[in-house]
């Protein structure tokens, strides 16, 4: 495995992605959140478990201050034009029979409006804390047809039990934590809040590499 610090031009911008590069033929694609970088824990763990399995991982570096200082329509838009302008890059250079996307927050704006689309049918996706106050969001998700997981905190700012009701129409395994806020800690809580960590961490192993049911 090696690092590979990469970038596309965009228009007047330059969007830069780091490349965990292997020769594998599966691949999975980070949207980080606003303020929640690939250093952070979720991320972290994410990308050790998915180098571990030999996965080519892309860090998506598209969060910059202008983003802001956009209505917010305008701003996911343009948000999912700089993240589909990388997967195109990362996809026009090798053919990979897998892809898989984890996103966090503002991340998950992309991928819904993707998963909306219907592109990559056969990626399976991880969310964490989507934007579930967003109505468009929300029928989105729930008219899906990804398979993956939804994890999100019932004292998330972004929680509604009636959005996670409806998300529960799509093929995503939902998973509501109790306690847990928009960074899935439990307050200041060290131990509780690792116990989390490490239960999400398993679920996205078990949601991204399914085991094939034996035949009799």
């Amino acid at each position: 495995m090696e690092i590979r610090r990469c970038q596309v031009q965009l228009d007047d911008q330059t969007i830069a992605y780091n490349h965990y590069y292997s020769e594998s033929d599966e691949v999975c694609f980070m949207l980080s959140g606003a303020g929640y970088a690939y250093d952070h824990p979720y991320f972290y763990f994410s990308r050790m478990m998915l180098l571990k399995r030999d996965v080519n991982v892309i860090e998506i570096q598209y969060v910059s201050d202008d983003l802001f200082s956009l209505p917010d329509e305008q701003g996911d838009a343009e948000v999912s034009r700089r993240i589909e302008a990388v997967i195109e890059d990362v996809l026009h250079s090798r053919t990979y029979k897998t892809i898989h996307f984890i996103a966090k927050s503002l991340g998950t704006v992309p991928l819904v409006s993707m998963m909306h689309r219907g592109l990559f049918p056969e990626a399976r996706v991880v969310l964490l804390t989507p934007l579930l106050k967003d109505p468009a969001i929300v029928e989105a998700i729930a008219n899906s047809q990804h398979h993956g997981l939804l994890v999100i905190g019932d004292h998330d700012r972004q929680f509604s039990p009636e959005a996670l009701e409806r998300c529960g129409s799509s093929n995503l395994v939902l998973e509501q934590i109790k306690g847990a806020n928009h960074s899935l800690d439990l307050d200041f809580e060290v131990g509780p809040s690792l116990q989390v960590l490490g239960q999400i961490m398993q679920r996205t192993e078990e949601v991204l590499f399914p085991v094939p049911v034996k035949e009799n």
